[in-house]
């Protein structure tokens, strides 16, 4: 265990990373809190989840729009724009969702 001084210098010095948990300088850790060896893993773990997720929202309302019976009195693209607005907020919440579970993971 440091010394109360070195775990001092250690905290303002350097920040863990939230998929790893390793204390890294500042400098190595990105605005997602990860360091340069788990940015490329995450990366690509984020790519598919955030379709994934933009898919649960966005699947459900298309299909409600399509199977709705009073779809004709409102033009096509009208609800096309309802239904690329769930999908957009659905990638935006899948990339909020994945970080979250991976700190839960790591048990920050």
């Amino acid at each position: 265990m440091p010394a109360t001084g070195e775990r001092d210098t250690l905290q303002f010095q350097g920040t863990a990373c939230d998929v790893c948990g390793e204390v890294r300088p500042r400098a190595t850790i990105d605005t997602n809190h990860w360091c340069e060896d788990c940015r490329p893993r995450m990366l690509k773990r984020l790519r598919v989840w955030r379709h994934a997720t933009a898919l649960v929202v966005a699947l459900p309302i298309a299909a409600w729009v399509f199977i709705h019976p009073t779809f004709g009195r409102q033009p096509l693209m009208l609800w096309s724009l309802f239904v690329i607005a769930a999908y957009y907020l659905g990638f935006r919440f899948g990339r909020e969702v994945m970080k979250v579970y991976t700190r839960l993971r790591r048990g920050a």
